[in-house]
């Protein structure tokens, strides 16, 4: 079933350069808490009550003046309008969230809450459990990783504080992939798992269109943009699975067999981290040779 229901006709939908005033005023008026943050049409982060109060109101932030780039989190993964519910619950669980953008086309046309499962009774209480509890097993500033409520807050500058939450749930959401890739490819260290994901990554961004190297990108943590930037041009016809596996044997020091392993590991881990639809359009996009490294759903390796 697809998530047709959950297309909001009159989405709340707000500029980067929109006041955080205006976030809460809209919030307010539609009894919503949180509006997804767009520019040019595209899904570029998500506010929420929460961050307006930690991040303005107690960092004493003017939120005239504040904008929700400024507060937002750019850390989102979305789904497509014809993945599931059970694409929704591994977002939150994989992503550590309460709330997922529904994109048709790669716009904005709806979202999903835990609350909305919850009413709806599509989650059981099992299941809401094991996505609360992936919530607080991330650390945030002024709470350690598994607390359920902050500790005191220090006095600081507002817009610092601001940005150590910002690189605090980048770094957190980094290190989940990787932690993922460890444990998918049986690497042992987390140096060498991120080695392999630049890979396999930077291959896959050189044989995709600038577009959808884009797109992809766009679903995974935000640090490994800057890393990857460099390897988006558009069409590398010369890549092949064979040409992956030979450069993952040459930087792991890896056997034939266990480069192949790595790479298939690698393509699961990064199929488990973005929607359904996105590995689709990745799909459409490689050639015959390549399809085989995201097989169709569940995503899984044959044998």
């Amino acid at each position: 079933m697809s998530l047709d229901r959950y297309r909001r006709p009159r989405l709340i939908v707000l500029h980067p350069r929109s006041t955080t005033y205006e976030a809460a005023r809209a919030m307010a008026d539609n009894h919503v808490g949180a509006v997804l943050v767009v520019e040019d049409q595209r899904l570029v982060g998500i506010a929420t009550d929460r961050d307006l109060a930690l991040d303005v109101v107690a960092a004493g932030l003017d939120p005239r003046t504040t904008f929700l780039r400024d507060v937002m989190s750019d850390e989102v993964t979305p789904v497509d309008i014809d993945d599931t519910i059970q694409d929704v619950i591994r977002v939150m669980r994989t992503h550590a969230c309460r709330r997922v953008p529904v994109l048709e086309e790669g716009r904005p046309v709806g979202i999903v809450s835990l609350d909305d499962l919850l009413i709806e009774r599509a989650v059981d209480l099992d299941t809401a459990r094991s996505i609360i509890t992936a919530q607080l097993e991330v650390a945030a500033r002024f709470k350690p990783a598994g607390a359920t409520s902050p500790g005191a807050v220090p006095q600081g500058r507002g817009g610092e504080r601001a940005r150590q939450r910002r690189a605090a749930r980048a770094e957190n959401t980094y290190g989940r992939l990787l932690h993922a890739c460890m444990r998918q490819t049986g690497l042992a260290k987390r140096e060498l798992a991120e080695r392999a994901l630049l890979i396999v990554l930077g291959n896959l961004c050189s044989r995709l269109t600038e577009d959808e190297a884009q797109h992809l990108l766009a679903q995974l943590p935000s640090k490994l943009v800057p890393q990857l930037d460099a390897t988006i041009g558009g069409s590398n016809k010369s890549i092949t699975p064979d040409t992956i596996e030979a450069e993952l044997r040459r930087a792991l020091q890896l056997s034939p067999e266990a480069a192949t392993d790595v790479l298939y590991a690698t393509c699961e881990v990064i199929a488990d981290s973005v929607s359904a639809g996105e590995i689709e359009d990745v799909r459409s996009e490689l050639p015959a040779a390549m399809k085989d490294l995201f097989p169709p759903m569940p995503y899984r390796r044959a044998g």
